[in-house]
C-alpha cells in the first residue's frame, strides 16, 4: 500500500515555465486501488464503504491518486461531500501504478498522460486539468470561490508519503473581521460573533494559537483568515490581527457572503 505525496504551502501564486498548475480540489484526498476495489485516505484509512459507488469501474489494475469531491453551484463543496458522499466523484491527478508496474519514477507529464488515457470514458472519475498560467488560474478560481491551486514541477517524480517542494499549494484564503464574544483559554479557542439584523450572533470558534494572550476587555474586533465557513464553523481558521481601528458594529454577517481579500 502507498501513502500519497503531499504538497508544501507557498505564499502566493506565480508563473514559471518549470511548473504546471492545477485546481486545488476541496474534498478528501484518496488513493484508489482499482484491482482491489479499495479507496484509502491520505493516512491509509479505508473509505471504501462510504464511497462504494466509485469502485464500479472498468479499470483493470492501477493505483490512482486524486480527490473525492462533490459539486454545488458549479464548484467543489465540502459540506455537500460530507452530507451526501454518494454524490462524490474522484478527480484524478496522478498515477502510481498501472498493470502491476510502479510508475512513480516516471516524469510527472508522462504519468498524467498515461492517467488521462487510462480513465477515459469513466463517468465517476474525472481528469484534473493543468494550465501554464498560475496567476490567472488562481485569480479566476478564487473569484469563483474555489480553494486555490497546486503548482507541480515539470519532470518531477512521485514521492509516496513525502511532503515535497515539487508540489506547492497556494490556498485562496478568505478574511473577515469579527467580534470576540468569549475567550475560552482551557480549550484554546475564542468564540466569535457577527451582527445580523442588529443582533450580535455567534458564528463559530477559532483556535487562539499564539494569540492565547488575547483577553476579554469589552468588545474586541479581530481579523480571522479561513478557508471556508460551513454555516456553523470555520475551516482551517487562524487569527491575523486585532482591529482597534474598527467598530464592532461594522462586523456584519454579510462578510461571510462577500469576505474581504487577505492583505
Amino acid at each position: 500500500m502507498y501513502l500519497p505525496m503531499l504538497a508544501t504551502e507557498a505564499e502566493a501564486a506565480f508563473d514559471s515555465p518549470e511548473y504546471i498548475f492545477e485546481p486545488k480540489w476541496d474534498g478528501y484526498r484518496a488513493l484508489y486501488y482499482t484491482k482491489l476495489g479499495e479507496i484509502r485516505s491520505r493516512r491509509g484509512k479505508s473509505l471504501t464503504e462510504t464511497f462504494r459507488h466509485l469502485t464500479k469501474t472498468s479499470i483493470d489494475e492501477a493505483v490512482i491518486d486524486g480527490e473525492l469531491v462533490s459539486f454545488a453551484s458549479g464548484r467543489p463543496d465540502f459540506a455537500s461531500l460530507r452530507k451526501n458522499p454518494q454524490t462524490a466523484v474522484l478527480m484524478a491527478f496522478d498515477l502510481l501504478s498501472v498493470g502491476g508496474r510502479d510508475v512513480t519514477k516516471l516524469p510527472l507529464e508522462s504519468r498524467k498522460e498515461i492517467l488521462k488515457e487510462l480513465i477515459q470514458g469513466q463517468h465517476l472519475i474525472g481528469f484534473s486539468p493543468d494550465y501554464s498560467d498560475g496567476i490567472k488560474l488562481f485569480a479566476a478560481l478564487k473569484d469563483a470561490g474555489w480553494e486555490g491551486i497546486v503548482a507541480k514541477r515539470k519532470g518531477s517524480v512521485y514521492r509516496p508519503g513525502e511532503r515535497s517542494s515539487d508540489w506547492l499549494k497556494i490556498v485562496a484564503y478568505k478574511e473577515i473581521d469579527a467580534v470576540v464574544l468569549e475567550v475560552i483559554k482551557e480549550r484554546g479557542t475564542a468564540l466569535l460573533g457577527l451582527f445580523r439584523g442588529g443582533h450580535l450572533e455567534p458564528v463559530g470558534h477559532v483556535p487562539l494559537s499564539r494569540y492565547a494572550d488575547l483577553e476579554q476587555k469589552g468588545p474586541q474586533v479581530v481579523t480571522v483568515r479561513y478557508r471556508e465557513y460551513t454555516g456553523k464553523a470555520f475551516r482551517h481558521a487562524r487569527f491575523v490581527r486585532t482591529r482597534e481601528d474598527k467598530s464592532p458594529w461594522e462586523c456584519t454577517y454579510e462578510q461571510l457572503v462577500q469576505p474581504h481579500k487577505p492583505r
